[in-house]
């Protein structure tokens, strides 16, 4: 397929130039020759649609697979023929088309733009594999929008640093080749080439911030300063090279996703924690929190007393103060189910409600399956009064006083998987195995691990 030729005109030159740019992005997208598939967002609007029309032109003589992706979010009356105009434009353009249409609504409360973002992006990037790229047609005109945005709401570099280029979501890629173009330009594109789009309502609507943003502020903006879009792209620009960089400092701190050692904290500079605690979230999945939830961290909970166990949740999640560390978990945490629970050796993995119970075979340590199996096996949780030997001739011990001694989170003592044979505790797994059931000599033995529940939910 060829791009179709156009006089030699102002317009058409702009046409051209923009078509040459876009090309050279994605001859950088390909280079490294691990892409096999490219999924675009497809809305049907001006901006998706040029960029299918440019990457159906780039990618038909190519082994790279094009697909369309079009969600409709079941918010307009008009919905249902969108999806067929999206679907009969992208059969037109040889491009492999799919739709999905969404049967959940927006919470009562929530903003339907962040609620349909959040799902439109879920569903893109589940389509995504190690070899495929999600690709969205976001330009100049958005980024400078969302830079002025972050900007009145008080955003840090993060926020500034707008939308990025090039970015990746839990391992998959996303790539934004249009960012640098003004929509002006799209547009004369679109209209150069005989494209067909569907204008949303919605984008009008006065109640959203970013409508009225982009229908009063912008255009005053560029009139009293000719570029000012291009400027606070630049802005965007300069403030994602500050973002790398204090990524890259905040990254010499966080070593687990699930915990934060507060030496850490206190041992960098204080205008630099925050970042860290950021980092650290974000590395883990978790959700971003607020200016309470992160004051809260900052001091109440980095200067409480040693022996305190402050925490602070929000969306789902907490963060929980223990051992002069910081823990990530859920907000709230599942309840083990009482009473004994009939077990059979071998096992592998047993999943949990609330964690993840695994046996494999050792050499020279661990439980020995003659002893396990003298009575019946039973996996409990604690009651209290339980005690364990941990040596030939040593004291029988509480098991309180021993996950004190482990410095077990106390949140977790409760749930932590104990196996009893018969009316005897055997093994603290993870942990100990009693004296009793210990592996005698050079020997195969079992050793059980315990990985509770945490931030995100163990598989």
């Amino acid at each position: 397929m060829n791009t179709p030729i156009v006089e030699d005109t102002p317009a058409a030159q702009v046409v051209t130039a923009l078509a040459t740019r876009v090309r050279k992005r994605f001859d950088g997208l390909l280079a490294a020759g691990d892409i096999e598939r490219v999924v675009l967002g497809y809305s049907g609007g001006l901006d998706s649609t040029v960029l299918l029309h440019l990457l159906a032109d780039y990618l038909h003589a190519t082994p790279v697979r094009c697909q369309a992706w079009h969600i409709d979010h079941a918010l307009q009356t008009d919905s249902a023929r969108w999806a067929k105009h999206c679907a009969h434009t992208a059969t037109q353009l040889g491009v492999e088309f799919h739709s999905v249409r969404l049967t959940t609504a927006p919470p009562a409360g929530a903003s339907v733009e962040d609620w349909a973002r959040q799902q439109r992006y879920a569903l893109l990037l589940a389509q995504l594999d190690a070899r495929s790229v999600l690709v969205t047609a976001h330009h100049q005109d958005d980024q400078a929008e969302t830079v002025l945005l972050q900007a009145l709401r008080g955003a840090g570099p993060h926020g500034l640093a707008g939308i990025r280029a090039r970015g990746s979501y839990a391992d998959k890629r996303v790539v934004r080749p249009l960012l640098m173009e003004r929509r002006a330009d799209l547009l004369a594109y679109g209209r150069a080439q005989g494209l067909a789009w569907i204008d949303d309502p919605s984008n009008s609507e006065q109640r959203f911030a970013r409508n009225r943003l982009r229908s009063t502020l912008m255009p005053l903006l560029e009139r009293e300063f000719p570029g000012a879009h291009g400027a606070l792209a630049r802005v965007a620009a300069l403030q994602a090279e500050v973002v790398e960089v204090l990524d890259a400092l905040a990254d010499q701190f966080v070593h687990d996703g699930q915990t934060l050692a507060l030496t850490h904290l206190r041992g960098s500079a204080p205008a630099l924690r925050a970042f860290i605690i950021k980092r650290w979230l974000a590395r883990a999945g978790a959700p971003v929190p607020g200016r309470t939830q992160l004051d809260h961290m900052l001091h109440d909970m980095l200067e409480a007393r040693a022996d305190g166990m402050p925490m602070v949740a929000w969306r789902g999640v907490a963060v929980r103060r223990y051992d002069d560390q910081f823990f990530l978990t859920a907000a709230c945490l599942p309840r083990p189910a009482p009473g004994a629970q009939p077990c059979t050796l071998p096992w592998t993995t047993l999943h949990l409600p609330h964690g993840r119970l695994s046996a494999s075979s050792t050499r020279a340590q661990g439980a020995a399956l003659a002893t396990l199996t003298r009575a019946e096996l039973t996996l409990r949780y604690r009651c209290g009064g339980e005690r364990l030997r941990l040596y030939g001739g040593g004291p029988r011990r509480t098991l309180k006083n021993l996950f004190q001694h482990w410095r077990v989170p106390p949140w977790q003592r409760d749930g932590w998987p104990l196996l009893f044979v018969g009316e005897q505790l055997a093994v603290v797994p993870g942990q100990a195995v009693a004296a009793e059931f210990q592996v005698a000599g050079d020997t195969t033995g079992l050793s059980f691990d315990w990985q509770p529940q945490g931030f995100p939910p163990v598989d």
